[in-house]
């Protein structure tokens, strides 16, 4: 068996008919218990370990791993490439290289199959423009698929499809009562903690001042060493976490770092990952979680994170939101629109037309709207089309009111790129604790009452948290980890935006219509706000395709 050279390259020409291979990037924190379960010796490498994995569970071993992770395993017949199922690590593939498939975990060591320039698909620009981020399978390029988190993947003699066979996954045996829910999650969230801290010297924990970061800290700071409590504020801005934060880490005995950092700190940050990320991502916190990564780096050999208990525990979306999807899932669009050209010669009623006027019942629930179909269409020259991008497949799943479950899911397909991103550039060892399998797996299979009531989100969590901090120092809406956006990019006469839109030396490339793409710069900069998420996307875009020159403009559709 060998993992020399089996990774980003081209299996096939790595050579998989002549023996086993393994490549893997990422952590698996229960190896010992595996090994002592398919009776290999307490030494035996984690290559082998998750080769007999494969062996014993077939293709849904990922089930059966801790951690977080991208796998590929090769034999003669069979590729198979895995991610677990938090996203955290990325996978890539192409099937059409003529040398046999590339995969790997970077989009920048992709090559197209000739001398040709790297091509933007054009259904994934239409994804971005929207959503502002591109969910799998869809990747920017042509030909090259982004494997979906928690489901395998084989390549074989028919293809690149999903596999599932082996063992039925392990399921978590409920409590029997909420008490006993609590103490349970208890227990395997301090062993998750423990595992992903391992010798660990000096320990951190990001703390955001919101129920998941301070459960994290709440129990890290039971072992030794104790975690120092890393906040990232924002100055002025009101939506800082910080104080709320440093009263946590107060009550809890542990040290708090807060870290607050300036204009050209941000665009330092900004121009860092225009360069170096896989792909445009229009996420505004990805700065200020790269400056974090960075800064962690240099202080801390591990960082704990709190991300993955929305996931899990689930997330109800609000009242408004549920409501306009209610009423845009009944009544037709054009009737919508009529309406809303009514309201808005009203008074009283213009401040509701954003519960009607959309063109989806999905659009309600994105995490950043970006620009409208008909302003793609313009941006791109060509006619659009959403449905297939992998948030409108997920919210046509649920029925009308499965308002928790759908919006649950829909979280779960947003990308972590900012997370992902920022640890591939900086090489912190940051670890998740809620995507711990049991942990992960023990949430999701509670009964919903337990997970969310009506003012009580994520109550069992809220529950835990309130045995090692008073409600009262904790317990408040949550604001989440914002940015103020339309300040940085107002900021020196909307600098960015002239420099990387409406002067960007992309826009001479064809990539998008350059006449749409500056008018849209000069209204938002005239005063239209609504605009902000979508010219922001641009000013990402155009910085990333600034920095990565060798992209050629997609295949318009004739």
């Amino acid at each position: 068996m060998s993992t020399d050279g089996f990774g980003a390259g081209h299996a096939a020409a790595n050579g998989p008919a002549g023996g086993a291979r393994v490549w893997f990037e990422g952590e698996v924190h229960n190896l010992s218990e595996l090994r002592t379960e398919l009776n290999l010796a307490g030494d035996e490498p984690a290559a082998q370990v998750l080769w007999a994995a494969w062996q014993r569970w077939g293709e849904r071993l990922a089930e059966q791993l801790d951690g977080v992770f991208a796998l590929a395993l090769a034999d003669a017949e069979r590729l198979l490439l895995v991610r677990d199922a938090s996203g955290l690590r990325a996978l890539y593939v192409d099937t059409q290289q003529p040398g046999g498939p590339w995969f790997g975990g970077a989009l920048g060591a992709w090559r197209p199959a000739s001398d040709a320039q790297r091509e933007i698909a054009p259904a994934a620009l239409h994804e971005y423009l929207r959503l502002g981020d591109i969910c799998a399978p869809r990747t920017i390029w042509r030909n090259v698929s982004a494997i979906e988190p928690g489901v395998p993947w084989r390549l074989d003699g028919h293809g690149l499809h999903p596999a599932a066979d082996g063992a039925p996954a392990r399921t978590p045996v409920p409590a029997p009562s909420f008490d006993a829910a609590v103490e349970r999650l208890d227990a395997l969230l301090h062993e998750a903690v423990a595992r992903r801290l391992g010798d660990a010297e000096r320990p951190a924990a990001f703390l955001s001042g919101g129920i998941d970061s301070a459960l994290i800290c709440a129990i890290a700071a039971r072992g030794t060493p104790r975690p120092v409590a890393v906040t990232v504020g924002f100055e002025g801005a009101g939506f800082d976490e910080a104080p709320v934060a440093a009263r946590i880490a107060s009550h809890l005995g542990i040290v708090h770092r807060v870290l607050r950092f300036g204009r050209r700190d941000y665009l330092g940050a900004f121009d860092r990952l225009a360069r170096g990320m896989d792909q445009p991502m229009a996420d505004p916190a990805a700065m200020a979680t790269l400056l974090a990564f960075e800064h962690c780096r240099g202080h801390f050999d591990v960082v704990l994170d709190g991300t993955g208990a929305d996931e899990a525990v689930g997330v109800m979306p609000p009242r408004h939101a549920r409501l306009a999807v209610g009423v845009g899932s009944l009544v037709p669009q054009p009737v919508r629109r009529a309406l809303v050209a009514l309201m808005r010669r009203v008074p009283g009623l213009a401040g509701y037309t954003p519960l009607l006027d959309f063109e989806h019942p999905a659009e309600v629930l994105m995490r950043w709207k970006g620009f409208a179909r008909a302003e793609i269409e313009a941006l791109c020259a060509e006619p659009v089309m959403l449905e297939g991008t992998a948030f409108h497949r997920t919210f046509a799943r649920f029925a009308r009111g499965a308002h928790f479950e759908r919006y649950t899911a829909l979280y779960g397909v947003m990308p972590g790129d900012r997370l992902t991103q920022a640890a591939r550039l900086t090489g912190l060892g940051v670890r998740y604790p809620f995507f711990a399998r049991d942990v992960d797996g023990f949430l999701r299979q509670l009964p919903t009452p337990w997970r969310h009531l009506p003012g009580q989100p994520k109550r069992i969590l809220g529950a835990l948290l309130a045995r090692y901090v008073p409600r009262e120092i904790w317990d408040r809406p949550k604001q989440g980890f914002n940015f103020p956006l339309h300040d940085f990019l107002a900021a020196d006469g909307y600098a960015l935006v002239r420099r990387h839109v409406l002067e960007g030396r992309w826009l001479g490339r064809g990539i998008l219509q350059a006449d749409r793409v500056q008018r849209h710069a000069r209204q938002y900069m005239g005063g239209e706000r609504r605009l902000m998420f979508g010219v922001w996307a641009l000013v990402v875009l155009g910085a990333w395709l600034d920095a990565h020159e060798d992209v050629a403009a997609p295949a318009r559709r004739a």
